[in-house]
């Protein structure tokens, strides 16, 4: 059962217009307020069979965990759900490497993750990889997560700067994925939301083709209607190349209650 203020949210992903299947994943649970978006890599088609496992598997753990509270008009207490979204992503772990080693075909596959839970005036985010989440805020927007890559050890060290980043040839490399290793470091943090806030979550198809700036500017101009938002996002990122599949999910809180319990990408 939904309880208190539920998801609002929009989804939408792209191939883009260089790769030939789309390997990111997206599941909305929006009764319960989560988000899952992963974006996979590796092998034939591997990289979409790493994606669509973790973000289901994430998706029904959570939803099963909030599902069987006794009393649901409470919800979880933040402590609880930041443990079920690090256990949900070890869970996706252990399955997704546990077929990467037994079929020839998946080996070498992993996936980026990003899970958003919203719990009354809480948001809380756990991610591995260089999936993204940002904050749109008072005509703000703030990066809510850091990449596990390379690049961002680079960036930290001092080595780089932020304009000269854009254009690394490494910008992909990643330090972390799901199903690449045994023992997974889950990053996750919570942060207090507020009435007016806009979340987007995002596979780097869009990052590596905008600006901070450049998204910015269209959740200024289109974020009042998120479907439309996500088109305008997508549809800019393809104008620059579109090299990667692009997946974005935007979400608010409402207090209306939403009759959808499990919802999947809208995929274009």
């Amino acid at each position: 059962m939904p309880y208190q203020r539920v998801l609002e949210f929009a989804a939408l992903s792209d191939t883009g217009r260089v790769r030939a299947h789309n390997e990111d994943a997206i599941v909305v649970c929006a009764d319960y307020g989560c988000a899952v978006l992963a974006d996979g890599m590796g092998g034939y088609n591997a990289g979409e069979v790493a994606s669509a496992m973790t973000s289901q598997i994430v998706a029904e753990y959570l939803c099963t965990k909030m599902d069987g509270l006794w009393f649901p008009s409470m919800g979880p207490r933040p402590v609880a759900m930041a443990r079920w979204m690090t256990e949900a992503i070890e869970s996706a772990n252990r399955n997704v490497l546990n077929v990467a080693q037994t079929n020839p075909e998946c080996a070498g596959m992993g996936t980026t993750v990003v899970t958003a839970c919203c719990l009354q005036d809480k948001l809380l985010l756990a991610h591995v990889g260089d999936s993204r989440a940002y904050r749109y805020r008072d005509g703000d927007l703030t990066k809510l997560t850091e990449d596990h890559s390379v690049l961002q050890e680079q960036l930290n060290a001092g080595l780089i700067s932020e304009a000269d980043a854009r254009f690394s040839s490494i910008k992909n490399l990643i330090t972390r994925a799901v199903g690449t290793q045994q023992e997974l470091l889950v990053e996750l943090h919570i942060h207090h939301t507020q009435d007016d806030d806009l979340y987007l979550i995002c596979s780097d198809g869009l990052t590596d083709m905008l600006s901070h700036d450049e998204i910015l500017t269209i959740l200024s101009r289109y974020g009042s209607d998120m479907r439309l938002c996500c088109g305008a996002l997508i549809d800019h990122a393809n104008d620059r190349g579109g090299l990667d599949n692009i997946s974005v999910i935007l979400f608010r809180l409402v207090g209306e209650e939403n009759k959808s319990w499990l919802q999947r990408t809208f995929t274009r």
